[in-house]
């Protein structure tokens, strides 16, 4: 079945739709919502250490965690006070002997050294951690969970949940750089006044973009969608960096939506264009983005219950009503699937237009 043209909208008659019916079917998923005071969890591994405790007030830039960026298992004999050592104990790097065993990673007086287990052959096994880099809050909070493999912070603000996430956790103003959720950021368009901010990109940025926004200070930057090989490129630029013991700034990079070219979703363009100006923390580990500011006042206001948006396909991004049920539509492999009517109210030619969508690639925003 083909898509009806302009026009067409008022003779078509359609079979009624209700969400209700789309939603115990599992047809429609809802879109992902912003969310008032986020949980955030940040790994802890074996030879990190935690600088905060259970109960702490966090605020941008507070150490949060000290990171081995090399960590090596040894294998020791179990003496000399190390067979008395529980699990998960720090060890005195002193206490273990330049031999045997460890290769070339001799013990040394700054290393991180936390026992594992003692096995039954009474061979210690050692996690050492070398390379310390510490980790920074982005956010306001309260450290809710300090345990054995993670850390827990109940963040200040509106949480975005991201698709994709990079980089180091980073806090800055937040800069709008597109006017529209589905508009690309050019090169050319990043100026030093972006230095220490989080930027919004729109759909997509690509490497140029990328890096000029690194070298510029710009702190982070979210985007609808990014290519993958551009961040294994951004991920090899900063291989290269370290190897060759240059320091660089934290920065993250977040995409809301996925892979490829994928404008911002309605619902966190909403949020980040009524929230310009304010601060906003990133953490890509986490996959999320904190906009501070008071969550009940702050919130995006509710949408009409048969409004959503075109996830992907033709008009993706696009936000419409769904009206009615089209029925199983063919689609270009061959299969098909059920879809709906969708009336797109501004359509880029400026002119209404009346959609056929899988509801698969539809998300309800009411």
């Amino acid at each position: 079945m083909g898509t009806p043209g302009v026009g067409g909208m008022a003779n078509m008659s359609v079979t009624p739709l209700t969400f209700e019916m789309a939603q115990r079917a599992g047809l429609i998923l809802p879109a992902v919502r912003p969310t008032a005071a986020p949980l955030l969890t940040l790994r802890v591994g074996v030879a990190d250490a935690a600088l905060v405790m259970v109960g702490d007030r966090v605020e941008p830039g507070q150490p949060l965690l000290e990171r081995s960026l090399e960590v090596v298992l040894v294998e020791v004999a179990a003496r000399g006070g190390l067979e008395s050592l529980a699990p998960g104990a720090i060890v005195d790097a002193a206490l273990l002997p330049a031999a045997a065993g460890m290769g070339r990673h001799h013990p040394r007086s700054d290393d991180r050294v936390r026992m594992l287990f003692v096995d039954a052959d009474g061979v210690a096994r050692l996690a050492v951690g070398r390379s310390p880099q510490v980790l920074l809050s982005p956010v306001w909070g309260i450290v809710e969970t300090a345990a054995a493999g993670h850390l827990t912070i109940r963040a200040e603000g509106i949480g975005l949940a991201a698709a994709v996430g990079w980089g180091e956790p980073v806090h800055g103003r937040l800069l709008m750089g597109v006017a529209s959720p589905d508009a690309e950021l050019r090169a050319s368009s990043i100026d030093i006044g972006a230095a220490g901010s989080i930027l919004v990109a729109g759909a997509r940025l690509d490497i140029e973009a990328l890096t000029r926004a690194r070298a510029i200070g710009v702190a982070g930057v979210i985007c609808g969608g990014v290519v993958g090989r551009e961040l294994r490129q951004l991920a090899e630029s900063d291989t290269r960096q370290r190897a060759s013991l240059h320091t660089t700034s934290p920065f993250a990079v977040l995409t809301l939506d996925g892979y490829g070219r994928r404008p911002l979703p309605q619902l966190a363009w909403d949020l980040l264009s009524s929230a310009a100006g304010r601060e906003v923390g990133l953490l890509p580990e986490a996959h999320i983005a904190v906009v501070s500011g008071d969550a009940a006042a702050d919130m995006p206001p509710p949408r009409a219950r048969d409004e959503v948006r075109i996830t992907a396909g033709d008009g993706a991004g696009r936000v419409g009503r769904l009206v009615g049920l089209a029925g199983p539509v063919r689609r270009p492999g061959g299969g098909y699937q059920v879809a709906g009517y969708v009336d797109d109210p501004a359509a880029p030619d400026g002119q209404p237009r009346r959609r056929v969508v899988p509801l698969a690639d539809l998300e309800r925003l009411g």
